[in-house]
């Protein structure tokens, strides 16, 4: 007999991710067959019930599958936290990086989670259900219906200007962003999801920007890069380095080796790619490996520049935040993705996300996407335990696993007798705030503002540069998030418990540095 008594967690939560993955396969072909039953051109009796059989199928009983699934899957993954919890109180291995988090959960008293999700205690289920999935229905056969619509006008736009010989690849990229300004919209409405303030202005913005890159293509005939979508990913070369070496101790060592991977770019030209950091951390008592990945923030171009906005090949540029924040998956992403490959990570392997400003978004965007962190170790997904960031706008996503742990660290807005201090930058997420006033939270999403730098001016450059910086504006490792993290994370709660969760797993005793990769990786550039 093995000696084995009780429940395996990881095999509880490798069907609970399985669960997840049939949700979305499933939904991947219920949107591949409602564009194929709309778009079809049939008319008369027989093809209207066709239409109608396909409509209650797909929002009756296939709806009714994935919630099921939803359900199984959230169960499943509570049951193995709980067991874990017990595990570990009797003494009993819980398995090497998969030690319950000591960080105390964080408030989720205001959130809205869509009407589908919403208990209302004072009607009563018999009615509620039934009338919410009727609205849902109906919110979801108009969204179709302007759907339909909308893509049959967008062919016609671009079988009339390819005719004309015009320009009309930015039209197809406003095309694109509009589709998913419409996706976002209609999950609101069928109250699947209630999206935050941030994600929607974003989206809005970014349709408004591609339609007007579209008109000026097309009338002009002229290419341009301005908020260009295009896919990155493109690995220009690792440099490896071979321990053992004393890897991080602290959270401030966290920062300053993100800081580290910045690309020397004084005059603040386009860059051609940029550079993700890696490294492989052993425990001297064995067990699996675990990873660091490394996130710069934006770098490359000036703001006030063309070039800023999409046509530089590192992918980390001003249009990529905008990306980020209205929710796409931008090429800033493709990149992780393929360093991590090119690393070698290994399906499956537990890794922890850092990333300061963009860079974090960048971490906890891919931490909340369940086709990148999940425990099923299929071909590029990943065990996200944490993801640690600095100076992030990132309330507008929550971690895909319940085990995840998100916190990021931001410089709160005050005024003292030496001047103005706050991260104007991290702000930029609104705090994760909802239509209604309530705000996207999750237990395991920590948002830990601190005090900033007050300074002697109300530039606001002046004020980012002392507050929103790595470290200070002459590379002072005390200044910055990398010195505001040292002075606090002893006191402050969060940051104390996020310490003591990562070491002997990540940074401290008992770990070391196996190998060392840095991955230079960007998109195709264009000028």
């Amino acid at each position: 007999m093995s000696g084995f008594y009780g429940m395996d967690t990881q095999q509880v939560r490798d069907h609970s991710a399985a669960c997840r993955t049939g949700m979305n396969r499933i939904e991947e072909l219920r949107g591949a067959l409602d564009s194929a039953v709309t778009s079809v051109t049939w008319e008369g009796p027989d093809a209207d019930s066709f239409r109608d059989q396909w409509l209650q199928l797909s929002s009756g009983r296939i709806s009714g599958l994935l919630a099921e699934l939803e359900g199984q899957a959230s169960q499943l993954e509570g049951e193995a936290d709980q067991q874990d919890v017990v595990s570990d109180r009797d003494g009993t291995e819980s398995g090497p990086g998969t030690r319950p988090s000591t960080i105390p959960d964080a408030p989720t008293d205001r959130i809205d989670r869509g009407y589908l999700h919403e208990d209302n205690p004072w009607i009563p289920n018999w009615l509620q259900n039934p009338a919410e999935q009727l609205f849902s229905d109906t919110a979801g056969l108009i969204s179709d219906g302007i759907g339909w619509g909308s893509d049959l006008l967008m062919d016609g736009i671009s079988t009339i200007g390819d005719r004309l010989g015009l320009n009309m690849d930015g039209f197809d990229q406003f095309r694109r962003d509009g589709e998913h300004l419409r996706d976002v919209m209609t999950d609101w409405a069928t109250g699947e999801r209630v999206p935050t303030i941030s994600e929607v202005l974003a989206s809005t913005v970014l349709t408004a920007g591609s339609g007007g890159v579209a008109v000026y293509e097309a009338l002009t005939g002229n290419d341009t890069a301005f908020l260009d979508d295009r896919p990155g990913g493109i690995v220009h070369g690792v440099e490896t380095t071979t321990g053992p070496v004393q890897g991080p101790q602290t959270l401030q060592d966290l920062i300053l080796e993100n800081n580290q991977l910045r690309l020397p770019n004084p005059g603040q030209a386009p860059l051609e790619s940029g550079q993700v950091g890696i490294q492989e951390v052993h425990n001297s008592r064995g067990g699996d490996p675990v990873y660091i990945v490394q996130i710069p923030p934006t770098e490359g171009a000036k703001l006030e520049t063309w070039d800023a906005w999409g046509s530089q090949g590192n992918s980390r540029d001003w249009a990529s935040n905008l990306r980020l924040v209205s929710g796409q998956h931008p090429a800033a992403m493709d990149d992780i993705q393929a360093a991590m490959d090119a690393a070698g990570i290994p399906p499956g392997s537990n890794v922890m996300l850092v990333g300061h400003s963009q860079g974090g978004i960048v971490g906890n965007d891919l931490a909340a996407d369940p086709m990148f962190n999940n425990t099923s170790g299929d071909p590029g997904t990943y065990n996200v335990t944490h993801a640690f960031s600095a100076g992030s706008p990132v309330q507008t996503v929550v971690p895909a696993q319940s085990t995840t742990q998100s916190v990021n660290v931001s410089h709160q807005a005050g005024i003292g007798w030496s001047g103005v201090s706050g991260d104007g930058i991290a702000m930029t997420d609104l705090g994760g705030l909802q239509p209604g006033g309530s705000h996207l939270q999750a237990p395991n999403r920590h948002e830990v503002s601190l005090p900033g730098y007050e300074t002697p001016s109300i530039h606001p450059v002046a004020i980012l540069e002392q507050n929103h910086n790595s470290v200070g504006v002459r590379g002072e490792p005390d200044l910055g998030y990398a010195g505001t993290v040292a002075r606090h994370s002893e006191t402050d709660p969060v940051l104390s418990s996020l310490q003591n969760d990562l070491t002997g797993v990540y940074l401290g005793d008992g770990t070391y540095v196996a190998e060392s990769h840095v991955v230079t990786v960007g998109r195709e550039h264009r000028s």
